[in-house]
């Protein structure tokens, strides 16, 4: 059983109000895409910064999507709302997430929205997720959701302690408001890396 704490967040999307966190024991931050046979619509790749990382230091990871389709689409150019953790582990062991809410001083689906950019066929966008060394939980990367009431549901994977992380990503967008539905809202592939956290 996990203990609820309190404190602040900040996002991309402007300062967030924490509204509480709960530890809870491993799970996905959203539903796993579901697999395809053939090439995924969206190309997923992604790798970190650095192979090796000391305690307290930003971890840095590039994700790079590719629009596969014969068609023009729309992607998210920030990991809020998209980017979603299917698996963190260290030295082999799954790392529980903690989960939260956070409430906006601005809409964060509207955020959502005005991030989200044209892609030609074949063409990319890259984004970057980074770790937050001062969210409620310590060292821990971030995904993040629409709640339906202008805030976010927000999931932290801890990566603060020493040892070897492997991370398996997807890219996941909820529904917004005033875009229309499209096949790149979502891929089948997922994309892993691997990183390194040294203790002192």
């Amino acid at each position: 059983m996990g203990v609820s704490r309190a404190g602040t967040a900040v996002l991309a999307g402007g300062l967030a109000l924490l509204l509480m966190v709960t530890t809870v024991g491993c799970r996905r931050s959203r539903p796993s895409p579901t697999p395809s046979s053939g090439t995924a619509t969206v190309g997923l790749t992604v790798s970190a910064g650095q192979q090796s990382y000391r305690v307290g230091e930003q971890i840095s990871l590039r994700l790079k999507l590719v629009n596969n389709r014969d068609a023009e689409c729309q992607l998210s150019r920030v990991p809020d709302g998209a980017v979603t953790v299917l698996s963190l582990t260290r030295d082999g062991t799954a790392v529980a997430p903690a989960v939260g809410g956070a409430a906006y001083y601005r809409d964060f689906t509207t955020y959502l929205v005005e991030n989200l950019v044209r892609v030609p066929p074949r063409g990319s966008v890259e984004l970057t997720l980074r770790s937050d060394p001062q969210s409620p939980v310590g060292a821990a990367l971030t995904t993040s959701a629409p709640d339906g009431r202008g805030g976010a549901a927000v999931t932290w994977w801890p990566v603060d302690q020493p040892g070897a992380y492997r991370l398996v990503l997807g890219y996941l967008r909820a529904p917004l408001r005033g875009v229309p539905a499209d096949a790149c809202a979502a891929t089948a592939e997922q994309g892993t890396v691997a990183f390194e956290v040294r203790g002192g």
